[in-house]
């Protein structure tokens, strides 16, 4: 089987979830296929445009370098326009396939591609916005990283066949289980539950922080430790800080600690050494604080709908909803429904998870294995690989010719040319390929001499030498059809 060549498209720079998933997944299926990637976002190590300038972001390594191939720039006239950065000749190939992972009703979606489209996208609502379903309906395929939103995607009318699941992953590597890792914050003795993500209508926020202040008294050992700042809070209700923002709700408990924006490690350290982890979002389309917490086998909360379901099903301390809710609570033009979690049962489990502790780490702990068998990135790149060699199985075309017959031969790759992007295998008998062209691979063949006949054996000779090809099929294409 040949690798196939992606042409990939989406924000790979920055430290977003969605730049995390796009980063992984590139990382992780570049060992099954040959990537270049058109990346649309820059980081916090942006100075101004090189053919090389992403080298400073913290995360950056040697396949980052390998498969980045354009970044897109806003230009004065509104425009956008791609740029070669990291140039080498290994990413100048037509791609088999475009692949446009991004957000829901990004830019890069609308953009028209030479070749096949997948769309890989994650969603929270039930329903999509209309104009962009409308242009998903226009790719080939849509990858999602849940039966969830698979089964809300084909309510809303897209065909079953079209739509397949390609779960997100977590890397195992940076989160998993650490009996010795050690935090100040959480070395005090004190039972610390950890909230992490911005603060957000969609996560529940507000209310996991009043649910929490309604369980236990400032009198108890029990702290809540959050990271929940949001970069762009200022824009969506004016506040400028986490603590602005508890003093306008009037929230006021000793046991809530806020951290503000830590850094990768500590982040992980917070998940590694946090007793237990609560989310409990009215909508998650994947939930990667989530996954990430349980990978570190820490017993993990969280509201039993949505995407997140593919990975913490019989896991974890499910939360029970008390039915949907319209999504345009938080934004007026989103459609569909997230879910209103049971405020009380979150009690309820917050509780029972400190009372029962012992157990629920020992459950988590088990559960952390699994996640790391069924949710490591190399294994989801696995999945990808699969699906996309079921789309496009590989072939090439198989002729053959003497250099009398490579004029007859040569109009009919340029024939083939006008249609396909398939490889053409040509193999010259007793004589070099005179002519060049993209996806042509020249051949020499010099069969033994037995008889005046063995030109009707040159086509049997090309078929076999073409085995070494490593295609899944080859169509034999006679000249004569010319």
């Amino acid at each position: 089987m040949k690798r196939p060549k992606i042409y990939a498209h989406g924000s790979y720079i920055g430290n977003t979830g969605f730049n995390q998933h796009t980063r992984d997944f590139f990382r992780a299926l570049n060992k099954f296929a040959d990537i270049k990637v058109r990346n649309f976002t820059i980081g916090n190590t942006w100075e101004k445009y090189s053919l090389e300038p992403h080298n400073k972001e913290p995360y950056f390594n040697d396949i980052d370098r390998k498969i980045l191939y354009e970044q897109i720039l806003w230009e004065n006239d509104g425009r956008r326009k791609n740029y070669s950065i990291y140039p080498d000749k290994s990413k100048d190939f037509t791609p088999d396939v475009n692949i446009v992972l991004c957000e829901t009703n990004h830019y890069l979606y609308y953009d028209s591609y030479d070749g096949p489209m997948i769309a890989y996208n994650v969603w929270e609502s039930t329903l999509q916005p209309e104009q962009y379903f409308n242009r998903l309906l226009e790719y080939d395929e849509l990858w999602v990283p849940s039966k969830w939103q698979r089964d809300v995607t084909i309510k809303q009318g897209y065909d079953p066949n079209k739509i397949k699941v390609v779960p997100e992953g977590v890397d195992i590597d940076v989160f998993y289980p650490n009996a010795q890792a050690k935090h100040e914050l959480t070395s005090d003795g004190r039972f610390k539950f950890f909230l992490a993500g911005r603060w957000d209508y969609r996560k529940s926020t507000k209310e996991i922080i009043e649910t929490f202040i309604k369980t236990f008294d400032p009198s108890e050992p029990v702290d809540l430790i959050v990271s929940i700042d949001n970069a762009w809070g200022d824009r969506i209700d004016g506040f400028h800080s986490t603590e602005e923002r508890l003093k306008h709700y009037n929230i006021n408990h000793e046991g809530i600690e806020v951290i503000h924006f830590p850094t990768r490690e500590e982040y992980v350290n917070y998940l590694k050494n946090g007793d237990v982890f609560v989310s409990c979002a009215r909508s998650e389309g994947w939930n990667f604080p989530l996954i990430a917490a349980m990978a570190c086998g820490t017993p993990s909360l969280y509201s039993n709908w949505g995407g997140q379901l593919q990975f913490t099903k019989d896991k974890g301390i499910p939360v029970s909803i008390k039915g949907l809710t319209p999504a345009n609570h938080e934004h007026k033009d989103f459609p569909g429904d997230y879910c209103e979690p049971d405020w009380v049962d979150l009690s309820v489990k917050m509780l029972n998870a400190v009372v029962d502790y012992k157990k629920y780490k020992s459950f988590a702990l088990v559960e952390a294995e699994e996640i790391h068998r069924d949710f490591n990135w190399e294994y989801v790149a696995e999945i990808a690989d699969n699906r996309l060699k079921k789309i496009f199985p590989s072939f090439a075309f198989v002729t053959t010719g003497n250099i009398g017959y490579m004029p007859v031969i040569e109009k009919m790759v340029q024939s083939l040319l006008e249609f396909s992007n398939q490889k053409i295998i040509v193999y010259g008998v007793e004589c070099d390929v005179p002519f060049d062209y993209p996806n042509v691979i020249k051949r020499r063949i010099d069969p033994i001499k037995i008889s005046e006949h063995d030109k009707w054996y040159w086509k049997q000779w090309a078929c076999l030498e073409s085995l070494n090809e490593g295609y899944d099929y080859y169509i034999w294409i006679d000249g004569d059809v010319v």
